[in-house]
């Protein structure tokens, strides 16, 4: 490292006790996905007091439908199950959407992204530093240890919702480019953050970014990627599906009618589709693995002594890039699921075909190899600061908000945050400290390395 990097890192270390007290404070306003504002609130002030230029940006729904028609989603909120109404055979459309009786869903009306800009003085290369601001709901808080909401630490740890994902990361973020305008260090190239709503479930604060041309010459998301060691170049696709079973309702005694069966249980017509879909998985998975498949609800009937007339299964599938990437990733995984359900071999659902719905669909993304400067940057800071001269880099297991960056927006984006995902979502969800800390400084100079061009 050089002088002024040194410096860097000297500074974020002598003012570590104020990040974490930060930190506290922003678990301490909860922030589900839906009830973003207030925490955008402090954001902003907090971006603005750092001697950026701050300012809320409401995403249009009607723009990243017109412009990303194949990707873009229904903005969801934390109520679990409230955009299921809206299920189509394919996709989502504007139309349908405000044709619906949720109004909620319509808009995001109150829950803006926070955009920070620091204008360079010339002859850099443009930032943006992306994170979401929205966690999912707290679950059971019976089964917490800890406040939730508490901002709790323990062993060198910070308890709550969202610590890890990803309020750790905007607070990384932010203090990366305070310590860098504390010590008056110019940048060259223009730098942006980005505070975004709904990443959970639908990303549309992210691609409400990209539909108002915000752009820049790289990326860095600062999602949980593993630990301040690691940086992550993509991230999985996924696809929620659902799939209705007909079956004939008859009373169990009348199942049969001499040697003609009468009743047909959709319930019992399960495990053939179930069974396709897993040979299906096992054939994408061949030679390497490519999707995980799950079945994670299945219900069917109405009493025990009935054939039942129904039976419903969800699940998603989640894909790496390998399978597929943007839209094309989507729909190839959309129609593996469609022709391993319909090509069942069996007389009834033959006759009765089952109903395929998708109700929501994340792309896949990696970074392109040609374009990974950006990952090289992260990768010596990393080196650098924290004496690992081999990062680990790799895929993410989950969505993120990299894909509508890269995919949608054309820049070379990475991931590169704080803490482990594993416990994201989680009760007693929680974010190491020492790395938030070490996260901080590594983001810090590969700020000031990228924008000046060192």
């Amino acid at each position: 490292m050089d002088k002024i990097e040194s410096q860097i890192v000297q500074y974020i270390e002598e003012h570590k006790e104020s990040y974490i007290a930060f930190l506290q404070d922003l678990i301490r306003i909860p922030s589900i996905t839906g009830y973003e504002k207030k925490a955008q609130e402090f954001v902003r002030k907090k971006i603005s007091e750092i001697g950026a230029e701050a300012e809320f940006l409401e995403p249009d729904l009607k723009k990243m439908f017109e412009k990303f028609p194949e990707v873009a989603q229904v903005p969801s909120i934390g109520e679990e199950g409230l955009d299921m109404p809206l299920m189509t055979d394919d996709k989502f459309t504007y139309e349908q959407i405000m044709a619906s009786p949720y109004d909620r869903l319509k808009s995001y009306k109150d829950r803006p992204d926070v955009i920070g800009r620091i204008k360079g003085t010339g002859g850099g290369r443009s930032l943006i530093l992306n994170g979401h601001i929205d966690t999912v709901p707290v679950g059971d808080e019976s089964k917490w240890k800890h406040d939730p909401f508490g901002g709790e630490i323990e062993d060198g740890k910070m308890y709550g919702r969202g610590t890890v994902d990803m309020k750790g990361g905007i607070a990384t973020m932010i203090f990366a480019v305070e310590a860098l305008q504390k010590l008056g260090i110019k940048l060259k190239g223009d730098l942006m953050m980005q505070s975004v709503v709904n990443e959970e479930h639908a990303g549309g604060g992210a691609l409400g970014a990209v539909a108002a041309g915000l752009t820049a010459d790289a990326a860095i998301v600062v999602e949980p990627s593993g630990n301040s060691e690691t940086i992550q170049k993509g991230s999985c696709g996924g696809v929620y599906w659902e799939v209705r079973i007909k079956g004939f309702e008859a009373h169990a005694g009348a199942r049969w009618r001499g040697r003609e069966q009468y009743g047909v249980s959709a319930n019992e017509k399960c495990a053939c589709i179930i069974s396709n879909l897993l040979n299906m998985e096992r054939e994408v998975n061949r030679e390497e693995t490519l999707m995980s498949f799950c079945i994670g609800k299945l219900h069917g009937g109405t009493y025990a002594t009935a054939s039942a007339p129904e039976c419903v299964m969800n699940g998603v599938a989640y894909f790496y890039p390998k399978l597929g990437t943007g839209p094309a990733g989507i729909n190839k995984v959309k129609k593996l699921i469609r022709d391993a359900v319909l090509s069942v071999d069996d007389p009834w659902l033959k006759a009765n075909p089952p109903t395929v719905k998708f109700q929501h669909y994340d792309d896949a993304y990696e970074l392109d190899s040609s374009k990974d400067a950006v990952l090289k940057t992260v990768a010596g800071s990393i080196a650098d600061v924290l004496g690992n001269q081999n990062p680990s880099v790799a895929i993410a297991g989950g969505g993120g908000d990299a894909r509508h960056l890269g995919n949608q927006g054309g820049i070379p984006a990475i991931y590169y945050g704080p803490g482990n995902a594993a416990v994201a979502h989680s009760t007693d969800e929680f974010i190491d400290l020492d790395d938030y800390i070490k996260g901080i400084k590594v983001l810090a100079v590969a700020v000031y390395r990228w924008c000046n061009g060192v």
